[in-house]
């Protein structure tokens, strides 16, 4: 598929919450002394880019570039997150990995015995970042937006997506006809006006509606009912089992794209291959229809994989039925 091809040549600008996956795998064969848990022997320990890192995974798996804005701490975590993402081929005048001094780089950790998760400790601090962070943030991403087809925002609701800087992205982006699209999070959906496409799956949507869109018709009026509200050009509802519904606001256009998933194993990091799919593919030229397909392919890849995985341009192209 020639649009596939057309990946390696798009680059992509990824603003939003950064964070460090931390996987501590052990066993365990007895009870603590010291209260009624379980004691984990520690076996392996391993890390990942999360959040908005794992959309960075996603885009360099599709042979694409990032570039990466957000705020760390002055710690280890941001450390580790900077190697992994040279690994991935991001080169240093391509992380504006702004080092606040007034929180930590989030960390998730996660301890698991055998496939069973015990517990998971987070260090963070979520509120919003400062108006001087703000600003420095946001003169990076217009020094850079000349060089980018797209922008992703990946919100987790810690602090780096305001109000403000999404207003000055989507105004200076626009400006230069640069393509939008939004992972929301349910409590900053009445931000995001004005983009090209957001990605909620239907919970998020219902949530930021105040009711539920499970029937068919429930989530036909309630995503025009989204398109309006923000103004957006397109929405992208994922729906588990049911697969996706995009609406167009050019022409009031709804479409459902049925599951590609044959088996599911893990639906995490899930929404962020198809915010990574779909807009590589509108950035490399693509139709809605064509990005709708070959993320709904995408999605169904990766939930067939354990943990928050990632798809190749090579797996979508072998995918049963693409051709073009």
């Amino acid at each position: 598929m020639k649009l596939l091809e057309r990946f390696k040549d798009v680059s992509i600008l990824v603003l939003g919450d950064f964070m460090l996956d931390e996987y501590v795998m052990g066993t365990v064969d007895r009870i603590s002394p010291e209260a009624p848990v379980p004691v984990v022997l520690e076996r392996t320990r391993k890390h990942m880019p999360g959040g908005a890192g794992n959309v960075v995974c996603n885009l360099a798996a599709l042979g694409a570039r990032a570039i990466l804005v957000g705020v760390v701490g002055p710690d280890e975590a941001r450390a580790k997150l900077a190697e992994m993402f040279a690994a991935l081929g991001v080169r240093p005048e391509e992380m504006a990995l702004l080092e606040s001094a007034n929180r930590p780089t989030t960390r998730k950790t996660r301890i698991l015995a055998g496939n069973q998760q015990v517990c998971r400790l987070d260090t963070e601090r979520a509120g919003p970042i400062d108006a001087a962070e703000e600003n420095r943030l946001v003169e990076f991403i217009e020094a850079k937006l000349d060089r980018v087809r797209a922008v992703i925002f990946s919100d987790y609701d810690k602090g780096v997506i305001t109000p403000g800087i999404l207003k000055r992205t989507v105004a200076a982006a626009r400006a230069r006809n640069v393509f939008l699209a939004v992972d929301p999070q349910v409590t900053h959906f009445h931000y995001y006006q004005n983009v090209h496409v957001l990605t909620p799956n239907h919970h998020e949507a219902g949530r930021f509606l105040g009711r539920k869109l499970i029937e068919d018709t429930e989530v036909q009026l309630g995503g025009f009912e989204i398109l309006d509200r923000l103004s957006s050009e397109m929405l992208l509802i994922t729906r588990g089992e049911k697969g996706m519904t995009l609406f167009e606001a050019r022409n009031r256009a709804c479409r459902q794209f049925p599951t590609r998933a044959r088996e599911v194993f893990d639906v995490t990091g899930a929404g962020d291959t198809v915010i990574s799919i779909f807009t590589l593919a509108m950035a490399a030229g693509g139709t809605p229809e064509e990005a709708v397909e070959l993320s709904n392919r995408g999605a169904g890849i990766v939930v067939g994989k354990l943990g928050a995985a990632t798809v190749t341009a090579e797996e979508l192209m072998n995918a049963e039925g693409l051709s073009g």
